[in-house]
């Protein structure tokens, strides 16, 4: 006629618990959680509802989430497998609908610890928030834990894009290999992006136009099954680019000497395999270390510029002609002028000038004498 019953107690930051089971299965599941988060009483709550919660894990529905994307590039889809693979596993087990804030600041602080950089974990929690938006839109939770999170912000003190001058990029080119100076130049010459240019065929060309320019409407793009040619990054990126005839003269043979339908820009006369990113980095920074220490006129740069500085290059040469933001961005093939005036609007002269003549009027109270100094930048034909 007696009932038995199994009691656990615990001492949580001070305070004396105690909780009663009716068998001694259920105390010694609950006495082996609390031994296992340091007898902290909500994370062993969470753990017991994490153990009986029926929704699929943080891992699944992210899964299920790639799944479900439409008119996403395979490069995207790799890149977003890469994250669940190489990131996720602080949250992958969770179940999806016992995923909280204090979860994703533990996630936050994972990645800081290995190291990762603010940019990559925004990276990261742009696809964890979007996969968790589909948790709620399919009622497996009622809202999204990350929802306000504060990322770290980066703490860099230098631009990570380098700007070269026509003659750092002319000394460069100089100590190329022959058969790469016209790469070189046409990528100077338009801005464009790697994948872009070793895609092109001898029929994206118009040399002999009123206005000479390459249309761009492909390019090298990797997918889970390796590098394949597809549509440009974004849909502002198939474009057309004109070209100056500094740039014309420097690819012309190379576009003219080219079996139609065959890839303009290889690394050599005999490469068939492509694309060849790797083998282009290469040549370029081989031509740098050269340039650099050449002993009569030796290029002088604090750190390495990647071929991708080519294009920032472009870009400022191009602000420097008197270019506008709107312009630039058709040119470079942004989809938004947002991501232009980011990366290029502190390389706007007007915007300087009028910026100094206002501090002169509110320090002074009156109008600013400040006259407008012209700004040349060093263009030398390719």
């Amino acid at each position: 006629g007696k009932t038995t019953s199994y009691r656990v107690e615990w001492t949580d930051n001070g305070k004396r618990n105690r909780m009663s089971f009716k068998s001694q299965g259920e105390a010694d599941k609950w006495k082996a959680l609390l031994e296992a988060v340091g007898e902290d009483t909500k994370q062993a709550e969470r753990a017991l509802l994490r153990q009986s919660s029926q929704s699929p894990t943080f891992e699944e529905v992210s899964k299920g989430h790639i799944e479900r994307l439409i008119n996403v590039r395979e490069y995207t889809i790799k890149r977003y497998k890469g994250y669940i693979r190489n990131h996720f596993e602080p949250i992958s087990h969770i179940p999806v609908d016992q995923v909280t804030e204090d979860d994703m600041i533990r996630w936050i602080k994972y990645m800081l610890k290995k190291g990762k950089s603010p940019k990559t974990i925004a990276n990261v929690h742009g696809f964890i928030h979007a996969a968790m938006n589909s948790a709620v839109r399919r009622r497996l939770r009622p809202d999204n834990p990350c929802n306000g999170r504060l990322l770290p912000q980066d703490s860099s003190t230098e631009d990570k894009a380098m700007f070269l001058s026509m003659v750092q990029v002319n000394q460069v080119i100089d100590h190329s290999v022959r058969w790469h100076k016209p790469m070189w130049s046409l990528l100077i010459g338009s801005g464009l992006r790697l994948g872009e240019a070793t895609a092109l065929t001898p029929g994206d060309f118009q040399l002999d136009s009123a206005i000479p320019s390459v249309r761009i409407t492909k390019a090298w793009q990797e997918t889970e099954s390796g590098w394949v040619v597809g549509p440009p990054k974004t849909k502002k990126a198939r474009r057309t680019v004109a070209l100056a005839p500094s740039t014309v003269s420097a690819i012309r043979d190379r576009v003219e000497s080219t079996a139609h339908g065959d890839y303009v820009f290889s690394m050599s006369p005999e490469t068939e395999t492509f694309p060849q990113h790797r083998q282009w980095l290469d040549a370029w920074y081989d031509a740098i270390k050269d340039a650099k220490t050449n002993e009569e006129n030796p290029l002088k740069l604090e750190r390495r510029p990647r071929i991708h500085d080519i294009r920032h290059s472009h870009a400022s040469m191009m602000i420097a002609g008197g270019m506008n933001l709107f312009e630039l961005a058709d040119r470079l093939g942004h989809e938004s002028i947002t991501t232009t005036t980011k990366t290029y609007g502190h390389l706007v002269p007007d915007a300087h000038f009028r910026a100094a003549a206002m501090v002169e009027t509110a320090l002074t109270g009156k109008p600013a004498e400040i006259e407008a100094v012209e700004i040349v930048d060093e263009v030398a034909t390719t």
